[in-house]
């Protein structure tokens, strides 16, 4: 919540001839115009209009900060600015590396499906650094893919704009992660398999927290490293969430597929982005789809 201008009398603040220049041009108000005024660095700022509360900012820069923004009216959701104009507004995909041929594969069709589905939907994609986190400045949100909780905080101290996890486990209170829901993946595998057992198979993750959720919900769970693993898994019920192994096994097991990455996770995931660009109050940051 701003604080209102009447708090910003003689004893706490004190109203320059610069400031009322400003306020005459708020439509070209920056994040540099607030820090300046202000007093403190951009990232002291971002950390602020991010609603962060990490314990980096001290409540008197905290308030000092809001109260800036009030005065000045300055409104940091560009993608608001930006779905005004047409714009397209422009999300990054941080993508991790790896050592596996088969997930480097499942990350590409991955890429290319978040890629056409948001285009369509008048977001343009950045992918960032996958050696380190980076910052990201063009950005009005960041969605990290199957990535570990190590590099999502890393991303999270680097930059001070949304940051989403998809097909990862963070179990961070304050950032939103999209995932499949186990619940749903049980009903249709028993649905197709007719009550009969099945072996869940799915490629190797940076994510530990995902295996670890994961493994509690199925009696046999099989992780995928290598081309090598593959072959002993033949003539068995399967079920599988990635196109690769699909494609490598739908001819020698009977296979329930449910992609990793539907049509209804991408509606989910945008509607979990433009919650965070647009600061909308949330209280349910774990999505499951």
């Amino acid at each position: 919540m701003l604080l209102d201008n009447s708090n910003l009398n003689a004893d706490n603040y004190v109203v320059s001839d610069r400031h009322s220049e400003v306020i005459m041009a708020k439509n070209k108000v920056t994040i540099k115009d607030v820090a300046r005024e202000a007093g403190v660095s951009t990232a002291a700022v971002s950390y602020v209009i991010n609603n962060r509360s990490d314990g980096r900012i001290s409540e008197a820069t905290r308030k000092k900060i809001l109260q800036v923004v009030n005065l000045l009216d300055y409104s940091p959701n560009q993608a608001a600015k930006s779905l005004a104009t047409n714009r397209k507004s422009i999300f990054a995909l941080f993508v991790p590396s790896t050592d596996s041929v088969l997930l480097d594969a499942e990350h590409l069709r991955s890429i290319n499906l978040i890629t056409n589905y948001f285009h369509k939907k008048n977001y343009e994609t950045l992918l960032i650094g996958t050696e380190a986190p980076s910052k990201c400045d063009q950005a009005d949100a960041i969605v990290c893919l199957d990535s570990s909780s190590d590099s999502f905080k890393a991303l999270g101290d680097t930059n001070f704009i949304p940051l989403v996890a998809l097909n990862c486990m963070i179990n961070d209170p304050l950032f939103f992660q999209v995932n499949s829901d186990p619940g749903k993946l049980i009903k249709e595998a028993n649905a197709f398999f007719n009550g009969a057992s099945y072996t869940v198979l799915t490629l190797s993750t940076p994510n530990a927290e995902k295996t670890s959720y994961y493994r509690r919900f199925f009696n046999s769970y099989e992780i995928i490293s290598s081309l090598d693993d593959i072959e002993r898994l033949y003539n068995q019920n399967l079920l599988v969430f990635d196109s690769v192994l699909y494609d490598l096994l739908k001819d020698r097991s009977s296979i329930c597929y449910i992609p990793s990455l539907s049509d209804e996770k991408l509606s989910k995931l945008l509607n979990v982005i433009e919650d965070a660009i647009f600061r909308k109050p949330v209280s349910n940051h774990d999505i499951l789809v």
